[in-house]
């Protein structure tokens, strides 16, 4: 179908919605500074960025380039509709027609996103509470559009072929807000549903949730409860993901299975998360169908819990991550190429001719490569600094405070509570709480401690009378005990080396006789040595009859 087929009505409205879709000029809600800033955030990273790469940059560039493009476009979303700098995002996320939709629609109350079938879409959209019922959709000049709810359920996957149009094409995001929105400090967002079809700019639609999901504060992965089990592509995608996000997962459809299938699907889901190492907060059923509400429980219990908790936007940490990313790009060459240029230095001393001449030049190329890689270190850092330099001004104007961060805040240490983990394992194991007043009376009586001495690192006088002895000249009476050695005498033992025949005293004290050296001079002459292995570690036969052996 084409636009000249509908009727005209239809027509004019289809076009009308592609004139509004394709506007460049700000209006009256369109903060300008914010938009300048962000212009100038633009033009760093797609201009100057790509020229700094062009004089060097690490294999890994494209992903960095990637990472950059994604956080810039969450960034403008924020920064279109302000409100959402003091939410908490949660991503809803998962395969196409896994119920996110309507699961959304279900939790708040009202159908506010369109619930299609056909896996084309591409327009995540953000729903939060507002002073008013409201959709604006956000176009590819980064102005914020409003549009009708008509409109809004008109973006389908099946635009082309119920209009001819593709106007979802010109919006990026959309951003529908409730007067009745149940949360006041989330901001729900539904991400699209993957199939890895690549959509306009070659970019899948599995690369387009992933940006989304891994900018949100929490996730919640839906998957349809009649599949069985989670699938490969939904434990790859969850793998791909930071883990340092809290995610639920949730199995919709659940009214269409008994409670015993359901319960046995979520044991079976829980166990193949834990399997894979995937960490989740838990594991649900839920359905979308009025009588199965209960079901829903859980999920609204975690939601509220993330409204009771305020996030910190971490859209400067993301940015500083990949700064600092392509920094240890540079320096890792810059190494490799430090290397080479030792190599080639140990060459050119032992060369001459023509292979030093090649060594020289060699030396030269990398040369000016190492000075080629500062200068980008150098640029890189300027460009870093005025990058964060306009983040914070936009941030400033939208509410959200965006200094540069040190690399230490970029360190996520794992979460581990060792109080936690004992409680755990008390009720593993079955025991009662303890009663700590009891516990804790034996410590407030006065008595001697058994291990003082050792707990307070102090020793008493006998032990400091034991250690002065060593900065005393002559003989330490105490030494035996300090080298924690035998209650004997040491002079008495190395009295009884002088005293008797030692069987090896003259090989303990590494001397030998006049005797000894005579017969050692043998060892130089030539001739057949028949007997030298009696030398080697053999039983205690008179040396000197040894010796005597080697000269017949």
């Amino acid at each position: 179908m084409s636009l000249a087929t509908l009727d005209p009505t239809t027509a004019q409205q289809r076009y009308g919605l592609l004139c509004r879709a394709l506007q460049a000029t700000p209006g009256a809600d369109d903060p300008q500074p914010v938009l300048d800033t962000v212009s100038r955030l633009d033009d760093l990273i797609h201009r100057e960025l790509l020229e700094l790469a062009r004089l060097g940059s690490p294999d890994d560039f494209a992903d960095i380039y990637l990472g950059f493009s994604r956080e810039l476009a969450r960034f403008r979303e924020f920064c279109a509709d302000p409100r959402l700098a003091e939410k908490t995002v949660v991503a809803f996320g998962g395969p196409f027609s896994a119920g996110k939709s309507s699961l959304i629609n279900v939790l708040i109350g009202k159908h506010a996103l369109i619930v299609e079938v056909d896996p084309t879409t591409a327009l995540p959209a953000y729903v939060l509470a507002g002073e008013e019922d409201a959709i604006h959709a956000l176009n590819l000049h980064r102005l914020r559009v409003p549009i009708t709810d008509d409109e809004f359920a008109s973006l389908t996957h099946d635009e082309v072929h119920r209009y001819g149009s593709q106007v979802a094409r010109a919006f990026s995001a959309a951003f529908v807000t409730r007067r009745d929105f149940p949360w006041a400090s989330l901001a729900i967002i539904d991400t699209p549903g993957y199939t890895g079809r690549a959509t306009a700019g070659d970019r899948s639609d599995a690369d387009l949730a992933a940006a989304q999901l891994a900018g949100a504060h929490a996730i919640v992965w839906v998957t349809s409860i009649k599949q069985g089990n989670l699938s490969e592509e939904d434990l790859a995608f969850l793998a791909r993901l930071d883990p340092s996000i809290p995610r639920l997962i949730v199995a919709s459809h659940a009214d269409q299975l008994t409670d015993s299938d359901r319960s046995a699907v979520i044991e079976l889901m829980r166990d193949t998360l834990a399997a894979r190492n995937l960490p989740v907060l838990g594991v649900f059923a839920v359905s979308a169908r009025p009588r199965q509400a209960e079901l829903l429980a859980p999920l609204r219990a975690q939601l509220d819990a993330w409204n009771r908790t305020p996030r910190q936007q971490r859209f400067a940490h993301r940015f500083k991550a990949l700064f600092i990313r392509y920094q240890r790009g540079l320096e890792r060459e810059a190494s490799a190429a430090r290397w080479q240029l030792h190599r080639i230095n140990r060459i050119a001393i032992l060369a001459d001719g023509e292979l030093a001449n090649d060594a020289t030049e060699l030396k030269t190329v990398i040369d000016e490569r190492l000075a080629a890689l500062k200068t980008v270190e150098s640029r890189l850092h300027d460009l870093r600094g005025r990058f964060f330099g306009e983040l914070k001004r936009a941030g400033d104007t939208v509410g959200i405070p965006l200094p540069e961060p040190h690399e230490v805040e970029l360190l996520e240490p794992g979460r581990s509570n060792l109080l936690e983990q004992l409680v755990a394992l008390r009720e593993q194991e079955g025991r009662e709480e303890p009663d700590m007043g009891r516990v804790l009376t034996s410590l407030r009586k006065k008595c001697e401690a058994t291990h003082r001495l050792l707990l307070t690192r102090r020793f008493s006088g006998e032990h400091f009378s034991s250690l002065a002895a060593l900065r005393c000249s002559g003989d330490v009476a105490r030494r035996p005990a300090l080298l924690r050695r035998p209650a004997r005498p040491m002079s008495l033992a190395l009295k009884l080396l002088q005293k008797c025949e030692a069987t090896h005293r003259l090989l303990l004290t590494r001397r030998f006789s006049g005797e000894h050296f005579s017969s050692l001079a043998a060892l130089r002459c030539s001739g057949d040595v028949a007997r030298r292995p009696a030398l080697l570690r053999r039983p205690a036969r008179p040396m000197s009859l040894a010796l005597k052996l080697l000269q017949h």
